[in-house]
């Protein structure tokens, strides 16, 4: 699957792993690693959402079909699928968001 990154600033963190264990822990760096190793290897997302990695969770209040994938039990990782609801099993492209924290009141993005 081909995954591309929301702005510059996600793309600089998320194509450097150095750079990103400089900004969260490292232990987040290897889940976040772990979750793009298993998006680029799936050949679509449906086929992504089936193995239920990182247990994806789809977002409300968003204006295109969103989820989230768990890196910590209050941390995720957020992606957007690029296509419309009824294409989504099908969809060959996704794009990255960011890392926050979205329990609470507000959101606390980490990177974005």
């Amino acid at each position: 699957m081909k995954i591309t990154y929301a702005n510059s600033k996600v793309e600089k963190f998320f194509t450097d792993f150095d750079k990103m264990k400089k900004k969260i822990p490292i232990e987040w760096v290897r889940t976040i690693k772990k979750h793009l190793n298993h998006l680029e290897a799936a050949d679509n997302f449906g086929t992504f959402l089936s193995l239920g990695l990182g247990h994806p969770e789809q977002l409300s209040g968003y204006s295109s079909p969103t989820y989230s994938l768990r890196v910590t039990p209050n941390v995720r990782m957020i992606i957007e699928v690029k296509s419309d609801q009824c294409e989504i099993m099908i969809c060959e492209e996704i794009e990255v968001e960011g890392v926050c924290d979205y329990h609470g009141d507000k959101e606390n993005w980490y990177i974005s």
